[in-house]
């Protein structure tokens, strides 16, 4: 546990220093950041419609959204010219409140980005079931390689198991089938699981997923743009 909480401090003390200095030369020095790539970030669900609910009451929208917000917080920190978009920033949504409507939507948003990630909370009827796994397209290796780096960094916090790389030609999901850009839907954890639930909830977890998701991405542009 002390291994994890030091990991965690040198994160934000990283985050905080770059931060600082990264506010402290644009007061002296105004530059124009190139943008080098768009990240779509997709909270999964929203307005009418909650998603999954967990024992507690937990919506799955509303941990989707609070992990999401991160997620682009830290992208922007880590790398300002890395331009992100939301399919949306609260619980109001700007489409109506029909389920094609809905993903077509959050195809349109996404299609205007280089890459695209939808977060979502899995649910069984059995309670028992934990961890968190991906889902992306079979011959998307760019969606493959950020998710095998999000795992290996999960890994290093301790946090919940692997179940791994699902292929959408196995289960169709319309949000990563219809986009042609790296496309990934990641289901962080199960929401049935009381434990879990709970876990997802905290501001600890939810910095522990963001800054993994945020370091994978941001790596992964490094390496296709530097």
């Amino acid at each position: 546990m002390k291994k994890i909480l030091l990991i965690f401090i040198c994160i934000f003390s990283i985050g905080f220093v770059s931060s600082f200095g990264y506010m402290i030369s644009h007061l002296f020095t105004p530059v124009q950041q190139d943008i080098v790539a768009t990240v779509c970030i997709d909270p999964g669900h929203g307005g009418y419609d909650s998603g999954a609910i967990g024992n507690d009451g937990t919506y799955e929208k509303d941990i989707a959204l609070e992990v999401s917000l991160r997620i682009g917080s830290m992208i922007s920190k880590m790398d300002p010219s890395i331009q992100i978009i939301y399919t949306r920033q609260s619980d109001v949504i700007s489409w109506p409140e029909n389920e094609s409507k809905d993903l077509k939507a959050r195809v349109d948003i996404g299609q205007r980005a280089d890459f695209y990630i939808s977060i979502h909370c899995n649910s069984n009827e059995s309670t028992d079931m934990s961890g968190y796994c991906f889902y992306i397209k079979e011959t998307d290796t760019q969606s493959r390689r950020i998710c095998q780096s999000i795992s290996d960094h999960l890994k290093k916090f301790h946090y919940s198991s692997n179940n791994g790389i699902e292929s959408t030609n196995v289960q169709s999901l319309y949000v990563v089938d219809q986009l042609d850009i790296p496309s990934i839907l990641f289901e962080i954890g199960y929401i049935s699981n009381d434990n879990e639930c709970k876990k997802m909830q905290s501001w600890l977890i939810q910095n522990i997923i963001a800054y993994s998701t945020s370091k994978a991405i941001v790596d992964q542009i490094h390496k296709i743009y530097s």
